[in-house]
């Protein structure tokens, strides 16, 4: 279990629970691989917080100044140890973007003293609400306008420019307003900013107090997922785009035998290595493993028929030549999944636990139905408020007899 969580930590889960494990479970130590568009956010960062610094004692600096500062700020890093993803760009072209992003935004906000500053790049550690996890947040920046509403600013440097119902807005933002309001009870109203330079767009949001139950919820079931993980030692590699410029390529189980073959060719060959034993035993694994998926898939299809068949003819068994298919179809109530819809199984999870379950509790829907909500275990206020998380699906159940076997087998 980590001593702090924070947004950035858990998305690192979410993408690659293997990366995860490196980074913040095993601490590997690796040369860590300087990624240019980080690096130009990291720059644009600190030439806005010294406009802004500067703007909340009333000083304006000069624009030429300020690129001046930026340009410093790039000749700090070894270009060679940049990483660019892209083909089209250079370094070269990530230092002019970012220039023209800084001009185009002073351009529009200067003199940089809406309200008052009360901060910029602050860190923040708070206590997830109701838990006894930690997070730390570093927010760009926090102003209060004249009308007494806070501004929880964060500046983007990349392409996509999200909508605040997107997750990625939504679980940075929400945490960061957790950490703001912990730390400045005072604060009543508070409005969340994103600054999307390279579109010179603003996304604005105020969060209600039952999108912040639910934002709480979500984070506890992400974290619990992690602690399981750690428990039993389960952080699979997640493969992506991205995985060449990942600081752990060299360790990754995913890339490890690709890797290994590839160092044997260049070697020459020689006697069969386990290397190559594995390489042609998983060829030949692949042939199978193809023929089975089609197959599976042509069993599904004809399986999808009989189950529509038996019920436009009102039967339960169907007769072949050799044999039987006995088809049971039977409705019933389930609650949501995560799968189904993550918020509102995050918003079921917060009921539940509510109810008096306990704070590490993770909700197993199907057991909680079936122990709990179809045995009247709850109270009429109780079983009221979770109706709305409640769906009816059709299963199906299909089992086979051949005449020339005495025995089913259930597909």
């Amino acid at each position: 279990m980590l001593s702090s969580y924070s947004h950035s930590a858990l998305g690192t889960y979410r993408s690659c629970p293997r990366q995860f494990k490196f980074r913040y479970v095993e601490k590997v130590k690796v040369p860590r691989k300087v990624n240019v568009d980080a690096y130009l956010g990291n720059v644009v960062h600190r030439a806005l917080r010294r406009l802004y610094t500067l703007g909340a004692d009333g000083i304006l600096c000069p624009l030429d100044d300020i690129i001046d500062y930026y340009r410093k700020e790039w000749e700090k890093v070894d270009r060679g140890a940049l990483t660019v993803v892209s083909d089209y760009y250079g370094v070269d072209d990530y230092i002019r973007i970012g220039q023209e992003m800084l001009i185009t935004h002073y351009r529009k906000y200067q003199p940089f003293d809406r309200g008052t500053l009360l901060g910029a790049e602050i860190r923040l550690p708070f206590v997830l609400p109701g838990t006894a996890f930690r997070f730390t947040t570093i927010i760009d920046r926090l102003t209060k306008r004249p009308d007494g509403t806070v501004e929880l600013c964060d500046y983007k440097t990349g392409r996509q420019m999200l909508r605040p119902q997107d997750p990625a807005f939504f679980f940075q933002m929400g945490l960061y307003q957790l950490a703001v309001a912990a730390a400045y009870p005072q604060l009543e109203r508070i409005e969340l900013v994103q600054y999307y330079l390279r579109q010179d767009e603003e996304v604005r949001h105020e969060m209600t107090p039952e999108e912040l139950d639910s934002l709480v919820e979500a984070m506890r079931l992400a974290i619990l997922e992690t602690i399981q993980a750690e428990r039993m030692d389960d952080f699979p590699p997640v493969e992506s785009g991205l995985c060449n410029w990942c600081d752990y390529f060299d360790l990754c189980p995913a890339k490890r035998h690709k890797r290994l073959l590839g160092e044997l060719e260049r070697n020459g060959g020689g006697e069969l290595t386990v290397e190559e034993k594995a390489a042609e035993r998983a060829e030949r694994y692949l042939e199978l493993d193809q023929k089975e998926k089609e197959l599976k898939a042509e069993k599904d299809a004809v399986k999808g028929e009989l189950i529509d068949l038996a019920r436009e003819l009102d039967a339960t068994k169907l007769t072949a030549p050799s044999g039987e298919i006995n088809i049971r179809l039977k409705r019933e109530q389930k609650f949501v999944t995560k799968t189904d819809d993550a918020g509102a199984f995050a918003d079921l999870s917060f009921a539940v636990r509510q109810m008096g379950a306990d704070d590490y509790f993770v909700l197993d829907a199907g057991s909680f139905m079936k122990e709990v909500y179809l045995r009247g275990r709850l109270t009429e206020d109780q079983k009221k408020r979770l109706e709305r998380f409640v769906v009816e699906k059709e299963s199906a159940r299909v089992t086979t007899k051949l005449y020339r076997q005495d025995e089913d087998d259930e597909s």
